[in-house]
């Protein structure tokens, strides 16, 4: 008697065991229904429990097991298969975005970074708003997770199911985030998103070209401002100069894509006389940024930029009479009177016609 129930508890236990490991068996892949346009009932909690298993394990695992999390719940938009449907993203994001709020509001950095990353790549309007809310510097401290959010940011606007609206909306947040980030590096990436979105490739007939347009406005507004937040003030925005720099390399680029070629006027009435005001932050900063040689190798850098980018488009819009100035050699050489010639040659030119029409 006594050895029939001790294997009967043994039994037991054995399918216990097995029960366990029945539960805790990854749950099958979303590819398959991933791309339909509709969802039924089942299919839509096989959504839920493929993301509530995924989600713990991006919470609670092994570093390991939260990367191999990650690359999971980016599987179902990402699939080779095809590209997932507007109502499997909905869809999904509202099984996933919640959670991924709740991890990236936490204190783990590494955690947070990845739910970022999933974010952007579901690219939904639900996943948008966690972004952007984490990308304000007012309401996110952390520099890494404004600089991951805004990198993010871009991924959905480069690959995600955004209604024209929600683009607009996005950019102009971007954009307002930008005129008070205070690192650099997050600037740099706001930057580079805006510029993105001016060459974003939304069809026409789907608003592209608004969207464009306000790429282009917001890219040069938040140039503008940068540049008035380094020359006013007791100099705490000097740092920024690392961002300007390939700010103004990726409007150098605009202007010589043959794809931009309608715009190549406006692009560049817009930023020339921006270019010229790297002269007033340079004299402003002059001790400051010499002080330090990261700064003023990426000052000298700026400087050499601007100019060679000024002389390119002041040689398109005008029929001679531009000023073959080179500052560079000069910064370096502590030369500061040379500095300001330079600013005075460009001066003449920026402060009248076609120029000062704008």
């Amino acid at each position: 008697m006594l050895q029939r129930r001790a294997s009967f508890l043994l039994c037991l236990t054995g399918l216990l065991f097995i029960s366990s490991d029945v539960v805790a068996m990854p749950p099958s892949s979303l590819t398959s229904i991933a791309a339909q346009p509709t969802l039924d009932d089942e299919q839509k909690q096989r959504v839920g429990e493929y993301a509530q298993y995924w989600l713990s394990r991006l919470e609670t695992g092994t570093p390991e097991e939260a990367m191999r999390a990650r690359n999971k719940l980016i599987e179902p938009v990402r699939s080779m298969l095809g590209k997932s449907s507007a109502l499997f993203r909905s869809t999904y994001s509202g099984d996933v975005v919640p959670s991924l709020k709740k991890i990236v509001k936490g204190d783990d950095l590494f955690r947070a970074v990845n739910a970022l990353q999933i974010a952007g790549f579901l690219g939904s309007d639900r996943a948008m708003r966690l972004l952007v809310d984490t990308g304000d510097s007012d309401m996110e401290p952390s520099v890494e997770k404004r600089l991951w959010a805004t990198i993010a940011i871009r991924e959905a606007l480069r690959s995600g199911e955004l209604s024209p609206r929600k683009v607009s909306s996005t950019v102009r947040s971007v954009a307002r985030s930008a005129s008070q980030e205070r690192d650099w590096r997050v600037l740099m990436r706001e930057m580079e998103t805006l510029a993105a979105a001016s060459q974003s490739d939304i069809p026409r007939d789907q608003g592209g070209d608004d969207i464009r347009e306000l790429g282009r406005e917001l890219q040069l507004e938040t140039i503008k401002t940068t540049i008035d937040r380094m020359t006013g003030g007791n100099g705490e925005n000097v740092i920024l100069i690392h961002a300007l720099r390939p700010s103004i390399l990726e409007f150098r680029q605009q202007y010589l894509d043959p794809k931009m070629i309608e715009h190549r006027r406006e692009i560049g009435l817009g930023t020339a006389p921006q270019l010229g005001r790297i002269y007033e932050i340079i004299l402003i900063n002059y001790d400051s940024l010499r002080s330090n040689d990261d700064l003023m190798e990426a000052s000298g850098l700026t400087l050499r930029i601007s100019e060679e980018t000024l002389k390119l488009i002041d040689s398109d819009i005008r029929s001679g009479g531009t000023p073959t100035t080179s500052s560079l050699g000069a910064w370096e050489q502590g030369q500061r009177e040379a500095i300001e010639q330079n600013q005075a040659a460009w001066n003449t030119v920026l402060d009248n016609p076609p120029y000062s029409g704008r």
